[in-house]
């Protein structure tokens, strides 16, 4: 398997949850740099939602301490007062630090995501992305994407989940 590094994210709570719940968190080694902010660090660690030791071992993780007056600053100039406060730190941080890739698992963030030219990336995304960067193989691949749908919270229904297999076999 190769080793390199596809690119720097911001990160969500999602991928961070159904990463672990499915023991991938490694998965998240293809990104150079994952940016999360507190308020996503305090919504997954905080919680022990993702053990913080695993989160740790990847090595390539920097917490963001965001100043709430810019959050929302950015929050009302962009319309996002329905978001969670994780997700909208998410948002002013990619702004702040010029990233344009979200990790997210949830639609509506996805949504805003396109709207603010950014591009949303979910856990089946990272699988895929683990693959096509040859971390992973094809098998191992398609068992985290069933892993995925059948043990970790991550909704998601069966025909997105085909066709994401779908797409790991034509790569």
């Amino acid at each position: 398997m190769g080793n390199g590094t596809v690119n720097i994210a911001v990160s969500d709570a999602g991928p961070l949850i159904h990463l672990s719940e499915i023991s991938c968190l490694s998965l998240l080694r293809i990104f150079e740099t994952i940016h999360i902010p507190n308020a996503v660090w305090s919504e997954t660690v905080g919680q022990n939602r993702v053990p913080k030791d695993d989160i740790l071992l990847l090595g390539n993780i920097q917490q963001h301490n965001l100043a709430q007056h810019e959050v929302i600053q950015f929050t009302q100039k962009n319309g996002l007062e329905k978001l969670q406060n994780g997700e909208r730190e998410c948002f002013c941080l990619c702004q702040k630090i010029d990233v344009s890739v979200l990790l997210t698992d949830d639609m509506a963030v996805r949504k805003k995501a396109f709207h603010l030219n950014l591009t949303p990336v979910g856990a089946l995304g990272i699988v895929v992305r683990a693959y096509r960067s040859g971390h992973v193989s094809l098998d191992s691949a398609k068992h985290h994407i069933a892993n995925l749908y059948y043990v970790s919270s991550l909704f998601v229904t069966r025909t997105i989940v085909e066709m994401a297999i779908e797409q790991l076999e034509k790569w």
